[in-house]
């Protein structure tokens, strides 16, 4: 198991290749999943606030979760892999339906050298 640190050192890029990357390998395809559903009090909230419009923060607070969670996990996965990057990295949201969301991320783990 990956310590923490190896972990956090694991750079995220949504482009192709790291920045100043001299030499790249690909380590593969990674991907990630979740679905989540709201409590109760925050899905009664949420009604009261489409009513009237606005940021429904109980959902806005969920979708940031769930992301943290995913990224770290690509990152988990990206380290059993050799890599110490992750390019390419996309995100998917759904809405399964009322208050459950699915979230996909993915990329491509590299090891690049500077």
């Amino acid at each position: 198991m990956a310590s923490q640190g190896e972990v956090a050192a694991v750079e995220v890029y949504t482009t192709n290749e790291p920045v100043m990357a001299k030499q790249m390998e690909y380590k593969g395809m990674l991907l990630a999943s979740k679905v989540k559903s709201r409590n109760m009090f925050s899905d009664i909230g949420s009604g009261f606030k489409s009513l009237v419009g606005g940021e429904i923060k109980g959902l806005s607070k969920l979708t940031a979760d769930i992301r943290e969670e995913l990224l770290w996990e690509l990152r988990e996965k990206a380290v059993q892999a050799g890599a110490n990057a992750i390019v390419g990295l996309r995100m998917e949201t759904n809405s399964i339906f009322e208050g459950v969301l699915d979230m996909v991320v993915y990329g491509t783990a590299v090891y690049f050298q500077r």
